[in-house]
Parts: structure tokens; sequence; C-alpha cells
């Protein structure tokens, strides 16, 4: 019944425009259509081969009002997602059913992912969005382009530039659980230096984590203290042209933040306040810093045919946890460095080639363990794209030596073609991949120094068709993915000088995801634009069972309507399947739980314009009030309401 409900509001959603077909019109090329990722270039949305691309546009952001990148994934197809508890919790995303640490996640090309993390995956907790200027989504591996964790995809946070005029803005907005944010930036270029700047701030008192609303687990002391969360965040871009052929580009983006927790217990299989003493004090904590930067220096001769590119990366991530007592338990600290070469040459008006090298260093240290790692490695690579008559092929052969595992080669073919009679676009990828295991899998006391890496092979293939002048758009996807050698926990293991079983290890047989990715945009009116997204994930784990946490199916309807140019219109509704949960998992009775409930959420957003200079805003997250879990017995937000206002000069 559920199933029949969620299907007919989203039908529902659909037939609200059916009587402005006829004012159907095309939508117009902007920004947006310029993506970087795909290629490592700049290159339009047509021309990144048979390449699965999703950009989520700083406009969109702000007339969905999301606040965290976690809630501005959720409309992009084939991305699945965790979190434990909501804002500023653990986040884990899942591209295409693969694990997290299949996905590698990047601030300007910078990689975000922690090298201090138990399996280097992408965690998407306090990740600012202001001052981006679009959110590019690959799904599909990458290694060829990217390394190690590209293995599923690709997530690259743009930083918007600074051009035109020095302008800015500064605003604010209160709402739910006592939550505040303020946030101002300035960008805008003077003379020969663009520049972009931002910084924010946001506070809320929060809701315990351990889920209140959840009845099969124990609420005396346990689900009665609320979980506050904390960010302050700054970035900056600056762009110098020194001369007409060379620039200079520096980017960096820091955040600081505090996250009140509570304690998930094992044994008894779900979370509390406080394992030991409901009673007692409750300050568990964790607090995190983490700093990106990019520096680059690029030059164009040959009649702007070869562009050089030399580059420096850096990342730093530091989180601290401490105990119910307040005292500090332990830290991580996670570093990464980059320095890299890339040449891109237009062979032809039909033809480039782009191919660079890169040495990477990961550093892992940890209090917990009293250890401190780290690895080297050192990248080749190239990428050929060829385009003529509606065919477009990118090419792509990689090749890694790791200091501890040595050398590994990876290719990838992405082929397009566009029927010129009827625009149909048919595509396809056929890609390989690897990931070296995460620091922390190799050399902790749960580790094993002879851990192989683990290796992917990945097919699909898409169709897609526009009609009515681009108005209307429609396609689907079928992908398949297989991982061998994958790393995973091995609860039978047995680590000498370890008092109980346990430990990472390479799983047996073969890890296999597979799926369907359908979507129908709708540009109904120069005022009206409507969108559905359907994703179907299969999984497969070595023993022959479902992945945990990934939905079977999951579907995302999306309205934006701005009548007039004052006013904003914005709603946004999911349906997400019911998935199996984690194995430790367990009721207050000690019962095994394998499911959790699908769910049903609906966000809208308004705004207003009072003047050219000042809009007002509001927003209604959750209006159904849904009660639902995207790990067990964590909670999540319930229905919240916040407005606030945004001054621009």
């Amino acid at each position: 019944m559920r199933n029949i409900t969620v299907a007919g509001v989203i039908l529902g959603l659909l037939a609200l425009a059916q009587p402005l077909w006829a004012q159907t019109e095309a939508p117009t090329q902007n920004l947006a259509d310029i993506v970087v990722t795909a290629t490592r270039t700049e290159a339009g949305l047509d021309q990144v081969g048979g390449t699965s691309l999703s950009v989520i546009t700083a406009e969109e952001l702000e007339d969905r009002q999301v606040q965290t990148l976690a809630d501005a994934l959720r409309s992009v197809p084939g991305i699945q997602l965790s979190s434990k508890g909501g804002m500023g919790t653990i986040s884990k995303v899942f591209i295409r059913g693969a694990d997290s640490k299949n996905t590698l996640l990047m601030i300007d090309g910078v990689m975000a992912n922690d090298t201090s993390e138990t399996n280097r995956g992408a965690n998407l907790a306090n990740i600012s969005l202001e001052n981006i200027e679009r959110i590019e989504v690959i799904r599909g591996p990458m290694s060829v382009l990217y390394g190690s964790n590209a293995t599923a995809g690709v997530i690259n946070i743009i930083t918007r530039s600074g051009t035109g005029d020095v302008g800015g803005y500064v605003g604010g907005e209160a709402g739910t659980y006592n939550t505040s944010k303020g946030y101002a930036g300035l960008n805008g270029a003077v003379g020969k230096v663009g520049f972009s700047l931002a910084a924010s701030h946001l506070e809320t008192d929060g809701y315990s984590l351990a889920n209140a609303d959840n009845n099969s687990i124990p609420h005396a002391g346990n689900t009665s203290e609320d979980d506050g969360w904390s960010q302050t965040s700054a970035s900056g871009k600056i762009d110098i042209d020194i001369t007409e052929n060379t620039s200079l580009n520096v980017v960096t983006r820091y955040t600081e933040a505090e996250m009140d927790i509570d304690d998930y217990n094992f044994y008894a299989g779900y979370v509390v306040d406080n394992m030991i003493n409901p009673s007692g004090m409750k300050k568990q904590r964790e607090e995190s810093e983490r700093l990106f930067g990019k520096i680059e220096l690029s030059n164009k001769i040959l009649d702007d045919r070869f562009e050089s590119v030399l580059g420096y990366k850096f990342t730093r991530q530091d989180r601290d946890t401490y105990s119910a007592d307040g005292d500090f338990s332990y830290g991580y600290v996670g570093d990464s460095d980059e320095w890299s070469w890339q040449g891109n040459l237009s062979l032809t008006q039909l033809s480039n080639l782009s191919f660079g090298a890169n040495l990477f260093n990961e550093e892992f240290d940890s209090t917990f363990s009293n250890s401190a790692e780290e690895a080297r490695t050192v990248s080749y690579w190239g990428q050929f794209q060829f385009v003529y008559a509606g065919l477009d092929v990118v090419s792509g052969i990689r090749y890694d030596d790791h200091e501890e595992f040595g050398g590994k080669t990876t290719w990838r073919i992405a082929p397009a073609y566009t029927f010129a009679s009827t625009g149909t676009i048919l595509r396809g990828v056929y890609a390989t991949g690897f990931r070296t295991p995460s620091l922390y899998e190799l050399y902790s006391d749960y580790g094993d120094k002879s851990l192989d890496p683990e290796e992917s092979t990945s097919w699909e293939v898409g169709l897609s068709q526009s009609m009515f002048n681009n108005a209307f758009e429609c396609g689907v996807t079928y992908f398949w993915m297989e991982f061998e050698d994958r790393i995973g926990w091995d609860s039978t293991r047995v680590i000498p000088g370890q008092a109980w079983p346990g430990g990472y290890a390479q799983m047996k047989g073969e890890n296999n995801t597979s799926g369907t990715e359908v979507f129908v945009t709708w540009h109904a009116t120069h005022d009206l634009d409507m969108r559905l997204d359907y994703t179907y994930t299969d999984t497969e784990k070595e023993d022959g069972s479902r992945m945990e946490l990934r939905p079977l199916n999951q579907i995302h309807a999306g309205v934006n309507y701005t009548p007039g140019e004052k006013v904003g219109l914005n709603l946004d509704a999911y349906w997400v399947d019911e998935r199996k949960t984690v194995a430790s998992a367990k009721d207050m009775n000690g019962t095994s739980v394998e499911v959790l409930d699908d769910y049903f959420l609906v966000n809208i957003a308004a705004n207003y314009d009072l003047t050219d200079a000042l809009r007002i805003y509001a927003r209604v997250d959750n209006l159904l009030d849904e009660h639902y879990e995207e790990a067990w017995s964590y909670a999540t937000p319930g229905q919240s309401f916040y407005a606030g206002a945004k001054f621009t000069f």
C-alpha cells in the first residue's frame, strides 16, 4: 500500500502541469553546462563521452535551501545515503551500491576523504555549502583520472570564482531545535585578480541521536539528552592573471565543528545516551578540524593549443573524541600532500590529448593505537578524446606505483553517439579500477600488512532522448560493477595480543552491484521545471546476501516554480525502500533487527524578493513528520521549520 501511495503522489505532481504542455519552451544554456571532473579539462555536458554525470548548481542549492552535502545529493539518481543522526553526524554515500570507500570526495579537485578513517571512505559531514558554484557527480569508475578510491564514482565540489564588479552578501536564519545560522561572502574582480571569500557559522541544540521514537530500544535515561552541533566554516578562492597566457589559482577551505554523540553498544546492538550509566554524565563529543588547499600555476603556449598545469594540493583532518565524563579519549590526524603536473594538447579541432603525473603522500596518526604511518604513490596517466559526426569517445589509461604493493594499470573507454535525425544519445562505459587498503586497514591494531588492493570491473549502457526543442528529456542507464579482493571486517580473524577475535581481511569471492537509473525532466514553462528520478540497485556480497543500508528502489520527484520575478517555490519528495541493517543491530530483547523500514520525505521551500537586494525565505523539512532511520536506532530530524533573510550588495 505504501508503494502505491508514493507512486500516486509523484504521478500527481507531474500531472499538475499537464495543461501547460502547449506552453513548453527550451531552457537556456548557462555556466552549469561546463564541467571539469569528467575529463580533468573544461568541457561541455555534451563533450564527456559516455560518462554518467549530474550537476547541482548554486542556484538549485539556494532554491532548495539545503544545509548539508548529504541533502544536496539526495536528488541525484544512483546515490544512496546513510547518516547516523542528521546534521553534523557521520554521513556515508554509496554510489550505485558500492561501499563509501569506493567514492572519491573532492573539493576543487583536492581529495576530501580522510586518510585516518578506517577505510578512507567518503564522509559528507561538516562540509559547508557556502561559496559553492556547483557540485559535479560522476557515477561509475574514474580510477583512470583520479586513482584509488574512485572505483565507484567521484563527487567534486567546485568553489565559486570571483568575476565582475565587487559585491557580496550577508544573511541569517533560525528555526527548529533552536537552530541558528549566520553567513557572509564577498566576491568580484579587481584588475587581474578575481576573488571569492565566504564564512558561516551554524549551531543547533539538536535532538537525541538515540532515537526516542524507536520503541524497540530502552528509553529510561537512554534517549533523553539532546545532542547539539556547531560548525564554523571559511573558504576562499583567488585567480590571478599573471600574464595573458599565465594564471595562478589558489583555493582554501577550513571547517571547525563540534558534535555531541551517543554511545553505540555493540553488544546490545543499539545506540544509547550513555551505555555505562544511563543516569550519569553525557558529555561525549567529537571535535574536528578540516583544512583543504590547492595552488595551481597554468600556462598556455602554441596559440593556446597546449596548456601546462603545475599544482600542489594538501589536506589536514583532525578528529578528537571525548568520553561521557568530558575527558579526552583518543584522536586521529589524517594528512595528504599531492604534487601534480598535467598537460592538455589540442591535436586537431576534433581531438584532444591530456596526460600527467602525480606524487601522492598520505599520513595517519592515532593516539588510540599510538601509531603513525604513511604511504606514497607515484602515478602516470593519459587520456585521448575524439569527436566526429555525432561520435564522442573518451579513453584513458593509468599506471600507479604504490610503495607497498607495486604497480597497477587501469583503463577506461567511454563512447557516446548522437543520432542527428532524432537527437537520441546512445552511450556506454567500460572501465577497470583499484583501491589500495587504507593506512588503518594496513597498520592499525586490527590491520594486516599483507592485504592486497581491491580491484573492480564495470560497464554501463545508457540511452537518452530530448524532445520539444530540448524542453523534455528522459533517459535510462543500466550499470554493473564487480569488486574482487574486497577488504572487510572478519569477526573470526584471530590477532595475537587482541582479547577478542576480529580484524580486517580480504573477503573471499566477488561482490557485485547492478541496477537501473531512470530520469525524466520537463521544462514545462519559463516558470515551471519538474524532475522525476528512479533508481533500482541490486547488491550481492561475497556470501550471496544483500549489502547493508542499500535500498532496492528509490524515487525522487522535484518541482520548482517561479511565478513572476520575485517569488520562488520548490518541492522535493523522496521515497526510499526498506534496507538491510548491519549485522550487530538488535532490539532491547536481544532479537536481531534485519530490516530498516521504507520512508517517504517531503521538503518544501519558498523565497520572496522584497527588493532587488533583500530576499526573505522559509522552508519546512520533513513536512509530513515522517519517523524513519538511516541507521538502526539513530534518530533523524522530524518536522522542522526555518526562516531567514539574505541581503545582497
